[in-house]
């Protein structure tokens, strides 16, 4: 099975050591919500990336498939 690229959007802004618990993801930062976006290989996975979000405190405001960014875009965020 092919991984499936993601957005996961989580309400406040978190701070480095939170965003290591995210590694295989990037994070980008905004004033009022952080995103978590990468290749995620399953289901199995996606879940315990949301238990991961749930066992920190971080209020989950969206899951999305997303288009995998180009180089360029990533380095933009």
């Amino acid at each position: 099975m092919k991984p499936t690229h993601y957005e996961i959007t989580v309400r406040g802004r978190i701070g480095p050591s939170i965003a290591e618990a995210f590694e295989d993801l990037s994070v980008c930062v905004t004033p009022t919500q952080t995103v978590l976006r990468g290749q995620i290989p399953d289901q199995a996975a996606l879940h315990g990336v949301l238990e991961r979000i749930e066992s920190l405190g971080l209020e989950l405001l969206d899951v999305r498939r997303a288009d995998p960014l180009t180089r360029a875009e990533a380095n933009e965020r």
